[in-house]
């Protein structure tokens, strides 16, 4: 108030200033006094204001720091250790992750999932050797080498067997009716025939891969002993795609 430079509350310090002026405009040689009035004295609500403006009241640490500096009074309220906005983040994601699952052990029972029996795999497939549980799976789904799929896949210019001259080359037609594994179908056939009691015309590919047990074990034994599903011929020029080939030269 007697002092009219820069300062904090410098607004209210004007605005003081200009009510004495205009006063003394009005009353000239009138005596003005200014005392200092301590506001906080003696009541205990404004003490109690005071006393908590002083502890939030302060600098903030370094940008990007929680941490703000209070009195010297530690006794009042401690003063924080310094946080990275990084570690407060985590914080902040564990108590949410604590929650997460208290609110989903609520709604949620401790008994263990269990796969259907129908689902589980089958144990003649499953203690089998790995790359001839491979080959069983993929005819299984559809997803084999076979002229049907390498076709569809953009990987074959056509449908062709590459072992005899049949147009179309599917799983019904290597477990079936290639003459390229004559044999191995009879033998197949005779298996799942004793087991199923249905011959090889009432069978269809999708239906022998899931008749299980016996059928199971009569495909791997025929997998075994061919090469369908090991691998795929080079695509022959046009030239030789119409050439036919004796059953004796594929097999030699």
């Amino acid at each position: 108030m007697a002092s009219d430079e820069p300062g904090l509350g410098q607004k209210h310090v004007f605005e003081a200033r200009r009510h004495i002026a205009a006063l003394q405009r009005v009353v000239p040689g009138i005596a003005i006094e200014i005392r200092w009035c301590p506001a906080h004295e003696g009541v205990e609500g404004n003490e109690k204001a005071d006393e908590w403006a002083k502890l939030t009241a302060g600098e903030p640490d370094t940008p990007g720091v929680e941490g703000w500096t209070y009195s010297e009074r530690l006794e009042e309220r401690a003063t924080p250790l310094p946080r990275s906005l990084t570690n407060i983040k985590r914080e902040i994601a564990e108590k949410k992750w604590v929650e997460t699952r208290k609110w989903v052990g609520g709604r949620t029972s401790k008994k263990k999932y269990k796969m259907p029996k129908s689902q589980m795999p089958d144990g003649t497939v499953a203690g089998s050797a790995k790359r001839l549980a491979s080959r069983f799976y993929q005819p299984k789904m559809g997803h084999c080498l076979t002229g049907e799929y390498l076709h569809w896949s953009k990987s074959r210019p056509t449908l062709r067997c590459w072992l005899c001259r049949c147009p179309k080359q599917t799983r019904d037609h290597l477990l079936k009716r290639c003459p390229r594994w004559k044999e191995e179908q009879k033998v197949l056939w005779q298996k799942v025939e004793e087991e199923k009691e249905r011959g090889r015309e009432r069978w269809k590919a999708h239906e022998l891969f899931a008749g299980g047990g016996q059928c199971f074990q009569a495909i791997l034994d025929f997998l075994s002993s061919t090469d369908i599903g090991k691998k795929v011929p080079p695509v022959v020029k046009d030239g030789d795609v119409g050439s036919e080939v004796s059953e004796g030269e594929l097999r030699e």
